[in-house]
């Protein structure tokens, strides 16, 4: 995943040191850049023709945040006018507000400059965070590149494309969401394909294709335990999904599976989904919030991994959560172990393979996109911590699943009030601070 992009804007008043202006500007710039922010900084912006230059001249496109950096004394005027274009994108307002010179304590008024600038902006309805410091303490360093990561995401988002194989049929289906509140919220666009466009890729695949060999020795290295017949089917689906993937621009993809895939076709995509939900977001069931919110923990915390679970049983001090055999292979210790039908009474034929790999243990987030009436949306959201189960818990009639026992951070009865669905997206990161960032510039309320 690319860096987060960042320009800088400097302001400065005249009667200042220049020189030590601009050398503490190079070392936030630095240290920004040093820990994994892309920068780019203005010239120093003295008056307002000077801001009228800087509006014209960086297309907020290009960047994920603005940050305004007054070096000295500065009038808020002069940001309000040089980041007008910015304004609704996430804005870090940053300053020394005291530094050693010559053997002294000094200041050059950057501090009462950020206070008024920071006031100004509020009273202009425009959103922006304060930060302090030639060389930021944890603290304020988390804070800055978790506002950092939400920005990323809030770009990313946009032009960003699910893929659906198959709708659902009851209230989480892809269809029931608002996609044109989804495109004009956030800028992302779902395509939807009929499931015999899947089994078409996956029947005109060559088996001696230097690819097909190829996908094949990689699902069988993740594999504990055996597919029989079905591997070569196994393998086509990956591949397919791959090509979807590959042709449609897609960052995310789900397929329905049950019962067109599982039953009537007679394979499963659980194995499929846990082998390349390494590569990119894989969910299923046709959940669009679910698919939606994995692929925005996977943004928030930098590019890593993220799945989603079924609430399974409630305890109380934390559930048993598992989706109904798809977990990435990451996710569960680098394995797939091959759960059967073990239970083909309830109609499950033998393709109906599932991965029962347990998940890791660990820091987790936990959430889900929840919908509200007149297009409002929040985010519920918990961090918490993933544990091994204590024993294994059979859903009746169906194969074992990939399960962890979950314990938010918050009283099990909080969680429960606000809970949206039986389906969580779920990574391994505690994306608390980005989370609050990205709901406050995307207009949503952070559930927790």
């Amino acid at each position: 995943m690319r860096s987060p992009k960042a320009l800088i804007l400097p302001f400065f008043c005249e009667g200042y040191d220049r020189e030590e202006a601009l050398a503490q500007l190079d070392r936030v710039a630095n240290l920004i850049q040093k820990a994994g922010v892309e920068t780019e900084t203005a010239e120093l912006i003295c008056d307002v023709k000077e801001a009228e230059a800087a509006s014209l001249a960086y297309n907020p496109f290009r960047y994920d945040l603005a940050v305004l950096y007054p070096t000295t004394w500065s009038e808020p005027r002069l940001a309000c006018v040089a980041a007008r274009q910015f304004f609704g994108k996430p804005l870090a307002i940053w300053c020394v507000d005291e530094f050693v010179y010559q053997g002294r304590r000094v200041e050059m008024s950057a501090a009462p400059a950020a206070a008024a600038l920071h006031g100004s902006l509020q009273e202009m309805g425009v959103m922006s965070e304060l930060f302090v410091g030639q060389t930021p303490d944890e603290e304020r360093d988390g804070r800055f590149f978790a506002l950092a990561d939400a920005a990323r995401a809030l770009s990313l988002l946009r032009g960003a494309k699910f893929g659906f194989y198959g709708q659902n049929f009851n209230g989480i289906t892809a269809a029931d969401f608002d996609l044109s509140l989804l495109r004009r919220r956030f800028g992302t666009e779902v395509y939807t394909f009929d499931g015999s466009d899947l089994i078409r890729r996956m029947e005109s695949l060559d088996p001696a294709s230097p690819a097909f060999l190829a996908e094949r020795e990689r699902v069988s290295a993740l594999l504990a335990g055996s597919t029989g017949e079905h591997l070569d089917r196994i393998v086509r689906m990956c591949l397919g999904l791959r090509d979807t993937v590959a042709e449609y621009d897609l960052c995310a993809l789900d397929v329905r599976c049950h019962t067109e895939f599982s039953q009537s076709y007679g394979l499963s995509a659980c194995i499929p989904l846990s082998v390349l939900g390494n590569d990119f977001t894989t969910s299923c069931e046709a959940d669009l919030p679910v698919i939606f919110t994995q692929y925005l923990l996977h943004l928030l915390s930098g590019g890593k991994v993220a799945a989603y679970v079924d609430l399974r049983t409630f305890h109380k001090d934390g559930m048993d959560v598992g989706a109904c055999g798809m977990a990435p292979s990451s996710l569960t210790g680098n394995k797939i172990e091959v759960s059967g039908p073990e239970a083909p009474g309830n109609g499950n034929p033998p393709g109906f393979l599932c991965n029962k790999s347990s998940f890791n243990p660990g820091r987790v987030s936990l959430a889900r996109v929840l919908k509200f009436p007149a297009g409002k949306l929040g985010l519920h959201f918990t961090p918490a911590t993933a544990e091994k189960m204590s024993g294994p818990i059979q859903e009746m009639g169906c194969p074992f699943y990939p399960m962890a026992r979950v314990k938010p951070d918050m009283p099990m009865d909080r969680f429960l009030e606000n809970v949206g669905a039986n389906h969580y997206a779920l990574v391994y990161d505690d994306v608390t601070l980005a989370a609050d960032f990205f709901c406050r510039y995307a207009g949503m309320d952070l559930i927790r």
